[in-house]
């Protein structure tokens, strides 16, 4: 096996199981929504995820075993789905980090409280905000806890989402690009 072809499906491999992992991060988020409707950026967050996922399997399928991949599609075509990848988990980066930027660093009790991302949806009760995630034996304490660590896994999938944009879709891009430039666009198979 190719030393590039290697390097491409380790690529795709790790691609695949980032966005996998960000996927089910951001679903048990979605899952954790008790009032209103989850959040604009989780659901888009999950779209990304899949395209990424569908894009890594194919593109792994297309490595490994079909190697007439690129002979279907044409390079510009793979390059782009690779690149409206990466721009995609960039802008779901960054609007999880505008999202999670009133928490102070997970140690804001009152920006973690009403932070939409991962507090289970809010109603008014009394007059006060009641979010979704409260149970009614929950203590301060024990709130806040369950509120810091659902603000450190929305900060971790945040982090992921550039790691993947950034290292992995880009990398690819560049990969293929590189590939491509040297000459061995139809050499067997789809970087």
């Amino acid at each position: 096996m190719e030393k590039t072809k290697v390097l491409t499906a380790l690529f795709r491999a790790l691609q695949l199981l980032l966005s996998i992992t960000i996927l089910a991060l951001t679903l048990a988020f979605l899952k954790a929504q008790v009032y209103g409707d989850p959040p604009t950026t989780t659901k888009f967050t999950v779209f990304v995820a899949s395209f990424t996922i569908f894009i890594s399997v194919v593109n792994l399928i297309g490595t490994v075993w079909w190697t007439w991949l690129e002979d279907l599609l044409p390079v510009i075509v793979l390059l782009g789905l690779d690149g409206v990848a990466a721009l995609l988990y960039i802008a779901a980066g960054i609007a999880w980090a505008v999202g999670l930027k009133d928490t102070g660093s997970c140690s804001d009790e009152d920006g973690m409280y009403l932070n939409p991302l991962f507090n289970g949806g809010t109603r008014d009760y009394e007059g006060n905000p009641l979010i979704g995630l409260r149970q009614p034996d929950d203590t301060p304490d024990s709130l806040l806890g369950k509120l810091q660590g659902l603000c450190h896994r929305a900060t971790a999938n945040q982090s992921l989402m550039f790691v993947v944009g950034v290292v992995f879709c880009g990398g690819l891009v560049g990969l293929r690009w590189w590939r491509h430039k040297r000459g061995a666009q139809k050499g067997g198979y789809g970087v």
